[in-house]
């Protein structure tokens, strides 16, 4: 499994020229289910998310995590993060999970943070989606488990 995480001042996603979400102060994940993936890398990678010091707290930049700090979080199913581009000019994803398990996965993802009680909103699994956002810092990280 792969995250890519931004600090975000806003995010919205639109499908078919209309908002279908929108967050304001959080964090954007950018989530890539990959083949052999199960249950628990959804578990250990929602864990090491919501627990990184990512947002800025009392203490300053990077001292807070999403659990203290309860912001806004969008997740986004991306398999293209699973894109192998080192050979070649085409990328290949067959590092990709298939798409009923992916969504299977991500689901379970997506459910683990609207059980922390944090404001979750989603772009939809499969669909083509424009996603506008504004980078705060600018601050991201991957992550992988």
């Amino acid at each position: 499994m792969i995250a890519t995480v931004q600090r975000v001042s806003e995010a919205k996603v639109e499908i078919n020229n209309s908002i279908y979400s929108e967050i304001g102060e959080g964090v954007l994940i950018l989530l890539c289910v990959e083949r052999g993936d199960d249950p628990k890398q959804a578990i250990k990678m929602s864990d090491k998310i919501l627990n990184f010091c990512i947002l800025e707290g009392d203490r300053g930049t990077m001292s807070a995590s999403l659990r203290e700090l309860e912001e806004d979080v969008m997740i986004i199913s991306q398999f293209t993060l699973a894109a192998i581009t080192n050979k070649g000019n085409k990328p290949s994803f067959h590092k990709a999970a298939k798409p009923n398990k992916a969504k299977e996965i991500y689901d379970q993802f997506v459910q683990i943070f609207k059980d922390s009680s944090l404001n979750v909103q989603t772009g939809k699994f499969g669909e083509i989606m424009n996603i506008t956002l504004t980078n705060k810092g600018p601050i991201t990280f991957n992550f992988r488990t």
